[in-house]
């Protein structure tokens, strides 16, 4: 039994070796397939083409557009001994000479101004500086108002190029521009908050309030309201009524400002209300005659020269009595009759004029 169990075994396993062989092969033959589709080989490009028109072989043009980009080398900038990058352009030579010339002319006046602190040498620098004192006073006047001139700021920045010039210590290791600037440009704005009659509280405090207001109406699209803007500020009803009647200040009119091109037009408004006590107006002379018209009618000579000369030529009570040749009293008498008429006579025109 034993014997004719191996035989089967051994013809099972034979078939099977023979079922097994092709597949084997099939798959050996497929996986070269996907290797050759994965990587197809490259074609070469072709160095020549055939003309259509006489069939002649030429030498293939490599198109700009289909051609491989190309990258311009850029070489490294050359550089100084020191390590600094080198001079190439003529412009960059040139600023580069007047640089190194106007720094020789600078540590020469230093020079000699340390060496012995005299006016001379001090004035030399102050004139030297002067281009830099202009440059930061036209930056500031581009943010203030028409009415503040730039000379007056450049008054203002050259006291403090003198103070930096006298309190100047080259040992710190910074060149004179760095300590100068903040000191030219904090004497200017000094001199402006001299010059502001509103104080400076007052004024962070008005900033602080139309950046808020600002800032609301960015966020609500529209104007917003006193409860709206005091809750921003964290602050009462009664604080904001407080802090309103303090930014409340009357504003300054430049009526030499306002004959400029570029004036505001709501300081031309304001200026147009002002009152002018040079020119005359016609309809204040014709109002006066015609009070005083109303006022002396039915009024007896007395009565008339009281009402005239107290009224319109501005005498007192006593010297209004000696020239009529009656006591004060008596004038007071006759001025108060004069005040009960006049009321009536104001009081009839006043209701003639509503009908």
């Amino acid at each position: 039994m034993s014997k004719i169990k191996k035989a089967v075994r051994a013809k099972v396993s034979a078939s099977r070796s023979k079922r097994a062989a092709p597949v084997s092969k099939a798959k050996t033959t497929a996986k070269v397939a996907v290797k050759a589709v994965a990587k197809p080989k490259a074609q070469e490009p072709q160095k020549y083409v055939l003309s259509s028109l006489d069939n002649s072989r030429r030498l293939r043009a490599v198109s700009p557009v289909t051609a491989p980009l190309g990258y311009r080398h850029v070489p490294a900038p050359a550089l100084e001994a020191d390590g600094s990058p080198a001079i190439e352009t003529p412009q960059m030579r040139e600023r580069a000479l007047a640089k190194a010339t106007r720094r020789q002319f600078e540590d020469q006046l230093w020079d000699s101004y340390l060496s012995s602190h005299d006016e001379d040498s001090r004035n030399s620098l102050w004139v030297h500086y002067q281009p830099l004192v202009r440059y930061i006073s036209e930056r500031l006047k581009a943010k203030l108002p028409e009415c503040i001139d730039v000379c007056d700021l450049i008054g203002s920045g050259n006291i403090g190029l003198q103070d930096a010039i006298v309190k100047f210590d080259p040992s710190m290791g910074v060149r004179f521009e760095t300590y100068c600037v903040p000191r030219i440009r904090g004497a200017i704005l000094d001199s402006i908050r001299a010059l502001d009659w509103v104080p400076r509280l007052i004024r962070n405090k008005s900033h602080q309030f139309t950046r808020v207001v600002r800032e609301l109406a960015a966020e609500l699209h529209r104007e917003p309201r006193e409860a709206e803007i005091a809750a921003r500020l964290n602050m009462t009803a009664e604080e904001f009524a407080e802090l309103q009647q303090e930014l409340n200040v009357k504003a300054q009119i430049s009526v030499e400002g306002c004959a400029k091109d570029n004036t505001d037009e709501r300081d031309l408004m304001r200026l147009e209300m002002l009152e002018s006590r040079r020119e005359v107006e016609p309809t204040r002379e014709l109002q006066r005659e015609e009070i005083r018209r109303i006022a002396l009618k039915g009024l007896n000579t007395k009565e008339r020269a009281v009402v005239e000369q107290y009224y319109f030529q501005g005498r007192s009570m006593k010297q209004i009595g000696s020239e009529l040749k009656l006591s004060e009293s008596r004038i007071c008498q006759i001025h108060s009759q004069v005040l009960e008429v006049m009321r009536k006579k104001f009081r009839a025109y006043q209701d003639s004029c509503s009908i």
